[in-house]
């Protein structure tokens, strides 16, 4: 999942791969193993960094998360969503198709489109929530809609295929 987040008056780029087992952080650049570890609740974790633990809060309220490690608390602004990485696929008339897939594991909260329907490039078309952060997955350029892979409420694997698009023209 790629974002730009906004912390301490700060806008940085995050990229999250992984699980919460083993993520790999990158951040403006810099690429960091972490592993969190849920303790209590929704809202702890043990955070592990360079192998030193930290006891993480995450709250989320309004448009932002509150993030707590250790006596330090930062308010945290996810800005934008980065284009979700697609992958091109080839139909079997040999028309190039698009998926929209899940950039790592987690809950499909809404699916903004149905088959058939035209969609711009940027236009909004899955929301995935991972991490108690949602993530609005844009159509990475015009077309329609030809699949539909999931639903609202189902758990998805990264890189798992949640929408096909067609490109303009295609009328199948």
């Amino acid at each position: 999942m790629r974002l730009e987040v906004e912390a301490a008056g700060k806008r940085r780029q995050l990229e999250v791969n992984g699980d919460a087992g083993a993520l790999i952080v990158t951040l403006d650049g810099e690429r960091v193993p972490v592993r969190l570890q849920p303790v209590a609740g929704e809202e702890c974790a043990r955070l592990w960094v360079d192998g030193r633990a930290s006891a993480v809060r995450i709250r989320e309220a309004h448009d932002a998360l509150f993030v707590t490690v250790g006596a330090e608390r930062v308010e945290v602004r996810v800005r934008r969503a980065l284009p979700a990485r697609v992958r091109r696929a080839t139909a079997a008339a040999g028309a190039r198709r698009v998926e929209v897939r899940a950039p790592m594991p987690g809950l499909v909260v809404a699916v903004a489109v149905e088959v058939g329907a035209e969609v711009r490039a940027g236009q909004a078309v899955a929301v995935v929530e991972a991490m108690k952060m949602q993530m609005d997955l844009p159509a990475p350029s015009d077309g329609r809609v030809a699949e539909v892979r999931a639903r609202a409420g189902q758990e998805v694997a990264a890189g798992q295929a949640l929408i096909v698009l067609a490109p303009e023209g295609d009328g199948r």
